[in-house]
């Protein structure tokens, strides 16, 4: 088997894979990680793009399948899971819903119920909660909540991906920090591919070979690999463009062309002085752009240097703009952090070509691709209600059974071990 890419979505996918079969991973960069890296700055550790952070902790899909391939990493699931700023005061969800009018309330109840139930209306969540919530709070914790988790607005999230946030909430718990960061996870997966003898070439792919609808390898500038069986992290788009000219419909590369993008901006700010007094997440409501905080320090001091904290701030990127949008978000940062003294250590920018997600939540695409062996993963596979790592890991999942499933109709046993 091929891995095409080692950001975390191939990784997971090569450490599940490497148990049954014999597996070549391709990653251009001279290390592993992608987004999910740690990178250190003025004694900092900061990362490539992901928060160091899991939404659903150490019993989540990603840390479900990080203990099943046997990768080491401690999650330190966040006690409380998130606190809500209203108008200068931290509150719980509950008190929230209990400062509502009754009517509102017991729609509250309702929707809750329905939510662990039902697959909910396909209508964007503004629109839907609107016809359930005049109260403004609601709505600026909708924006706050969806911002941080998926980087959408709720006017671009169908309500059917709140239903399945809510009952992947539900079902999985809340966020956890990785001690060691993003890159604690990554050390761990390297490990185990180096354990199950994964084959790791940095060179770049320049073409997925296709003959006759079936994929046949990968060709880089060292060579020529063949296997009937290529999954790639490269991106939904980038998959299509390796492939040979007529590999796909036109309708199937219309629609994937099509596939909206999340943007967003990530601050890190390094201070003296504490801003959260627990592990999870602080959503800020009524801010011009920041939608949430954390303290990973709270977590892992090693993070920062000896005294200090390392604070990390999110917002959706709703604008072009960039410099406008980051000069906002520092103002609400200026705001929210008050008296205290605070250092941005660095601002990063995800779109275009590096965006969040390569399909916004709502938008994921079938992890088998119209061509025979060939599989995507990563961040345009989530599956409903998978946010960010937990999404990529669900993905991860769903490629994985439908190529059992594949392979045991077909008696296909490629790249099995012997």
């Amino acid at each position: 088997m091929i891995i095409v890419g080692g950001g975390l979505g191939g990784l997971l996918a090569a450490a599940l894979a490497s148990r049954e079969h014999d597996v070549t991973l391709f990653e251009r960069a001279p290390c592993l990680g992608g987004r999910f890296r740690n990178i250190e700055h003025d004694g900092h550790v900061l990362t490539t793009g992901a928060l160091h952070m899991v939404p659903h902790g150490s019993t989540g899909p990603l840390g479900r399948m990080l203990s099943s391939v046997g990768a080491n990493v401690r999650i330190v699931d966040s006690r409380p899971w998130g606190r809500f700023l209203v108008d200068g005061r931290v509150m719980r969800l509950s008190e929230i819903r209990r400062s509502l009018p009754l009517r509102e309330r017991l729609n509250a109840a309702v929707l809750v119920a329905r939510m662990r139930l039902g697959t909910g209306p396909d209508r964007p969540v503004d629109a839907f909660l609107s016809s359930l919530f005049k109260t403004p709070v609601v709505h600026d914790a909708a924006r706050a909540v969806l911002g941080w988790s998926i980087s959408c607005a709720p006017s671009d999230v169908p309500t059917t991906e709140l239903y399945g946030i809510v009952k992947n909430i539900f079902r999985y718990g809340g966020p956890g920090v990785p001690v060691g960061g993003c890159g604690a996870v990554v050390d761990a997966l390297r490990g185990v591919l180096e354990r199950n003898g994964v084959a790791i070439r940095h060179e770049r792919v320049n073409r997925i070979s296709v003959d006759d609808g079936a994929v046949c390898g990968v060709e880089t500038g060292e060579g020529i690999y063949e296997d009937n069986i290529v999954v790639s992290d490269a991106g939904i788009k980038q998959t299509i463009g390796l492939c040979p000219s007529g590999t796909f419909e036109r309708p199937f590369i219309e629609t994937v062309k099509s596939l909206p993008e999340s943007g967003g901006v990530k601050i890190n700010v390094s201070t003296k002085d504490t801003l959260l007094d627990h592990t999870g997440v602080l959503f800020p409501l009524g801010t011009q752009r920041v939608e949430g905080v954390n303290q990973v320090t709270n977590v892992d001091p090693s993070l920062a240097p000896e005294g200090r904290h390392l604070v990390m701030f999110h917002q959706t990127l709703r604008g072009k703009h960039i410099r406008s949008e980051v000069e906002r978000g520092i103002e609400d940062i200026e705001a929210l952090m008050g008296e205290r003294r605070f250092e941005v250590l660095c601002v990063q920018s995800y779109f275009g070509k590096n965006p969040v997600n390569r399909a916004a939540a709502g938008h994921d695409v079938d992890p088998s691709l119209p061509v025979r062996g060939l599989y995507v993963v990563g961040d345009s596979v989530k599956d409903v209600g998978g946010i960010e790592v937990d999404g990529i890991a669900l993905g991860v999942e769903k490629m994985w059974d439908a190529m059992k499933m594949k392979m045991q109709k077909m008696g296909t046993p490629s790249s099995m071990r012997h």
